[in-house]
């Protein structure tokens, strides 16, 4: 099943280590991929579209840890075929310097 484009930034493949917190859970995972306006999150760990969510990224680059609070723009439970089961999480408030620095170092447009 084909899902509309509705994003306004490329993504890029790049595998962090990410935190994920919410009023029902707490676990850690991987993103499939990230942009500038977002992420995809692989995990089993499957939140409600909309909700609330507060993220930690371990950038990998020099160590550093961004903070941002996100919510669920959608979720993948096998209708999406050539993406993993997980979410995707639209970047409402950041480290705007931290994640700029981030998306720098992969080559990451923010436009």
């Amino acid at each position: 099943m084909a899902v509309p484009e509705r994003r306004h930034h490329c993504r890029y493949p790049r595998q962090l280590r990410v935190s994920c917190k919410n009023r029902q859970l707490a676990f850690d995972s991987l993103t499939q991929d990230i942009c500038g306006g977002g992420m995809f999150i692989i995990t089993d760990n499957l939140l409600p579209l909309n909700s609330p969510i507060e993220l930690e990224i371990f950038s990998g680059v020099d160590e550093a840890v961004i903070h941002c609070q996100g919510r669920i723009a959608w979720v993948n439970v096998g209708q999406v075929e050539t993406y993993p089961p997980g979410f995707g999480v639209e970047f409402l408030e950041m480290e705007e310097q931290l994640m700029g620095r981030l998306l720098q170092d992969f080559g990451v447009s923010q436009e």
